[in-house]
């Protein structure tokens, strides 16, 4: 009888301390910076999509168009995950250019082990020759910077190349991409993983590299977790299934080094 009420105590234990677990979960909270981007690239769009896509998926999602104003030290500190949804431009209003100090809390909150997703055109900021330039290019683990290009948009199949990695995890092997931009040729950082590719077809565009091209992928900086997604050129590419699982699933990682947002039955049945 002894062993069974401790049995029975060690079961409730156990019970309770899961439960307490999960009232404890915190929400991911992620700041979205925006602002200033070139004119093909419609942040004024895509950033309220990606704020309602995370916020659905039960993050807490801020918006800052005033990089200017909120990229310092104590206002970072609010958050587990920056998403980057920015392009510096010449014709940049002051709220939205990058102070000195701007760029110094960026850099030593990724550093200091805030997450940080590169969205899109994003990795193709801070290539005007500056100091800081650099620096930009190793945070944000390469990509576009002045190398990249793209043929015509087109609809394509994307492929989990990691599928151990929590981002990639019972993701199906392949799915079909909404009609977007395949970008080419960009720079992947030396210790960098490439978690999806898609195949860069040359009978739809000559421009085309004819070969895989990486269009998710990790690293490190300092003891932040970086993920570059190169998906989602505006809203229309971002409307299906595959494409905003695993923009969430990079997010989640970014900010954790887990995933546990799950894979929708829909689109393991899509993919079969």
């Amino acid at each position: 009888m002894k062993r069974s009420l401790a049995v029975v105590a060690l079961l409730l234990a156990m019970l309770f301390a899961v439960t307490a677990s999960a009232a404890d979960a915190k929400p991911v909270k992620v700041l979205i910076i925006t602002g200033d981007e070139v004119s093909a690239h419609n942040w004024k769009e895509t950033a309220p999509f990606l704020k309602n896509l995370l916020t659905k998926a039960g993050m807490e999602v801020d918006v800052t168009e005033t990089p200017a104003k909120d990229l310092t030290n104590d206002n970072l500190a609010k958050y587990d995950v920056l998403l980057l949804n920015y392009k510096d431009t010449k014709a940049g209003k002051p709220e939205t250019r990058w102070s000195d100090e701007n760029k110094k809390a960026f850099a030593d909150a990724v550093s200091g082990g805030k997450g940080l997703v590169v969205y899109h055109f994003s990795s193709s900021a801070f290539t005007s020759g500056t100091s800081f330039d650099k620096e930009y290019q190793t945070i944000v683990a390469g990509g576009w910077r002045r190398q990249g290009n793209h043929g015509k948009r087109h609809v394509f199949s994307v492929t989990m190349r990691k599928a151990d990695h929590p981002i990639a995890k019972g993701m199906p092997a392949e799915f079909k991409h909404a009609n977007d931009e395949l970008y080419q040729n960009s720079m992947i950082r030396p210790g960098s993983e490439v978690i999806a590719t898609a195949y860069s077809d040359k009978s739809i565009d000559p421009k085309n590299s004819g070969k895989h091209e990486p269009v998710v992928w990790v690293t490190t900086h300092g003891k932040g977790r970086v993920c570059e997604n190169t998906l989602g050129h505006d809203v229309k590419a971002m409307q299906d299934l595959g494409y905003q699982t695993l923009m969430i699933r990079c997010v989640e990682w970014a900010a954790t080094g887990d995933v546990h947002y799950p894979v929708p039955e829909d689109l393991k049945a899509g993919n079969k």
